[in-house]
């Protein structure tokens, strides 16, 4: 006989091995889903490091880019300042070259170029100098005299004159006349006087000229004429005459009348 079912009871159909295997699908679901929560964070943590060192690797890249740019630049700069420094160094070379090239030529041009000047006897000269003195002393005290007597007889003044005489014998030469004034010369040629200064007489084509008539006449002489201050000025016409191999002698002039050169006029036409 069948039992009686109990009032208010109920009867589950659910084994208790099924709850136990959905309590354990359950729990290992939920390990998976945090095991794959897990792995997604350290994946995308990797993601961002990586974007992030990517950054600092371009901008690092960006940088050595423009220190190379700038390392490149500064050669670049370095060589256009050795080429300039060289060309310097190059151009200061050949100056030096053409200096050094100057200098030789000067210094031979200097080697030909004789300093020795015309010699001069310097005892002969003074005691010429000395004889001169005395001649002009003496003439001096003439022209005191005559100026005296003149001055007595209330004579009217006349152009003075110095009349050249010759010394010595006087003969045997052709005269040709050179005043030697301070600071000039005066040539008398035909009746002429042609003035030239002591600074020209080596260039002057009248003393030249007048050199070469001397010298080439067969008794000719240059006669030069010494006033008072024209001593100096003897010695340079002198040294020029002996340089050109000219005969010379002098007469002493007193006094700063005209010169009168009758006597040789008169002498040279009656020759």
């Amino acid at each position: 006989m069948p039992k009686r079912q109990v009032e208010g009871e109920d009867i589950s159909l659910f084994p208790f091995l099924s709850v136990l295997a959905c309590v354990i699908g359950t729990l290992a679901m939920v390990i998976a889903t945090i095991a794959i929560q897990s792995l997604d964070n350290d994946a995308v943590d990797a993601a961002m490091e990586y974007q992030k060192k990517e950054k600092e690797l371009q901008a690092e890249t960006a940088s050595l880019e423009q220190l190379r740019d700038q390392l490149k630049k500064r050669e670049e700069q370095i060589k256009r300042e050795n080429s300039s420094e060289q060309k310097k160094l190059e151009d200061a070379k050949k100056k030096l070259a053409e200096l050094l090239a100057k200098l030789e030529e000067t210094q031979a041009k200097l080697q030909n170029i004789s300093i020795e000047g015309p010699k001069v006897n310097v005892a002969a000269l003074t005691e010429e100098v000395g004889t001169m003195e005395e001649e002009l002393k003496s003439r001096r005290e003439k022209i005191a005299q005559l100026t005296k007597i003149i001055a007595e007889r209330k004579l009217p003044p006349k152009e003075a004159e110095n009349s050249i005489l010759p010394g010595g014998s006087g003969v045997g030469f052709k005269p040709s006349f050179i005043e030697c004034d301070d600071g000039r010369v005066v040539i008398h040629e035909g009746g002429k006087t042609i003035p030239v200064r002591t600074a020209e007489l080596n260039t002057n084509p009248d003393f030249a000229k007048m050199l070469d008539k001397v010298k080439g006449q067969k008794d000719g002489t240059l006669v030069f004429l010494i006033r008072d201050d024209g001593l100096s000025t003897y010695n340079t016409a002198r040294n020029y005459a002996n340089a050109k191999g000219v005969k010379n002698g002098k007469l002493p002039v007193i006094g700063d009348g005209r010169v009168d050169l009758s006597y040789f006029t008169k002498q040279a036409n009656n020759s």
